[in-house]
């Protein structure tokens, strides 16, 4: 469809994963002539699905200005497009060589899903810089106390990496949330990249939701080692105040200036000497009080449950901790993306597990 409006023309194309070297042709005769190109990202193979996104990508060519800046001056094409996401808000300027994950294959990814009986819920970051579905699996019981988990499927579409998956496992006695990443598993570690067969890791997701079970398993095994790895009243502290200095607590605070002007580290060490001398002046005070206030609950729990002090005592405060912190946040990020920049922070615990393996 031509839009006469314009000085160079703009021509509609319905982009065909499958088609892409026809596609490719097509647009690279229609450049050739002058004529700008917009592609609307789709994959006709996902014409049945059902989107579960309100929009489609679309893509602008982007022009070179080697013929000079005046409109009536013929330009050659870029190698560079704008890709416009929800609500035609500009999400990515990308090289030709990158191609969009469309918002219909990810919903193809979501009808597998609920072909399993799974509950499942798209999300939108930035107005559709990052895509994704929660996929809610129910409750489990387990040694520390039952958990619920879902799957998380994050797809980025503004050049800031491949697509991938994420569990997320929520400890119901006290609505501690944590995301992971990270898998043992290679066939579950699949991601999505952003060239023309990105369609085969979606394929790919659909055929391997039986085995998603083996994350949850990943998951219950690192429970487990650090429920069997007892400690003492010194111990859960000590872990506590060095996952705290080494998360928490800014770059710009674990520096200070002597009586002679001289730049000092402030150490781990020194840390610790000022919760004991003087706990008020430390830096970062009142996240430290909020991180004691999650201990108290978890030895709570911990009574309920009739658990001994372990590291999981540590792990479960600190996602008792950066549960509330994430419930406190004023992002308009959605739960999922909070929700994982949070768990970020603990893989202080993966060290852990890999020296009691």
């Amino acid at each position: 469809m031509e839009n006469t409006q314009n000085m160079n023309p703009e021509i509609l194309i319905e982009k065909s994963a499958h088609d892409a070297n026809v596609l490719e042709a097509k647009n690279t005769k229609l450049r050739a002539s002058g004529k700008s190109v917009v592609t609307i990202v789709r994959d006709d193979r996902h014409a049945d699905v059902k989107n579960l996104f309100p929009f489609n990508y679309k893509e602008f060519v982007l022009y070179n200005k080697d013929g000079g800046f005046n409109e009536d001056q013929k330009q050659t094409t870029s190698r560079y497009r704008v890709i416009y996401g929800n609500e035609g808000k500009v999400i990515n300027c990308a090289k030709s060589s990158y191609h969009i994950v469309p918002t219909l294959a990810v919903s193809s990814l979501a009808e597998a899903f609920e072909g399993e009986g799974l509950n499942v819920e798209p999300f939108i970051f930035n107005d559709g810089s990052k895509i994704g579905l929660v996929v809610k699996f129910g409750n489990r019981p387990s040694k520390v106390g039952e958990c619920q988990y879902s799957l998380i499927v994050t797809v980025p579409n503004d050049g800031s990496g491949m697509g991938y998956l994420a569990v997320k496992q929520l400890r119901l006695i006290c609505s501690n949330g944590q995301t992971r990443r990270s898998t043992v598993y290679k066939d579950n570690n699949i991601k999505i990249p952003h060239t023309f067969n990105y369609n085969d890791a979606i394929e790919l997701m659909k055929a391997s939701i039986q085995t998603y079970g083996r994350l949850l398993s990943e998951l219950e095994k690192r429970d487990i080692a650090l429920a069997n790895e007892p400690l003492t009243d010194t111990q859960v502290m000590f872990n506590l105040n060095k996952w705290f200095y080494q998360y928490e607590l800014p770059v710009s605070q674990k520096t200070f200036k002597d009586a002679d002007d001289r730049t000092v580290k402030y150490t781990l060490d020194m840390f610790r000497r000022q919760l004991v001398e003087n706990t008020e002046a430390v830096p970062s005070y009142s996240r430290y009080t909020e991180l004691m206030e999650a201990m108290e609950r978890e030895l709570a729990h911990n009574e309920k449950l009739e658990l001994d002090l372990t590291m999981y005592t540590v792990f479960a405060t600190v996602t008792n901790y950066l549960s509330r912190r994430v419930e406190k946040s004023g992002s308009k990020a959605p739960q999922a993306i909070k929700d994982e920049r949070a768990s970020a922070k603990l893989s202080y615990f993966d060290d852990i597990v890999a020296q009691l393996a």
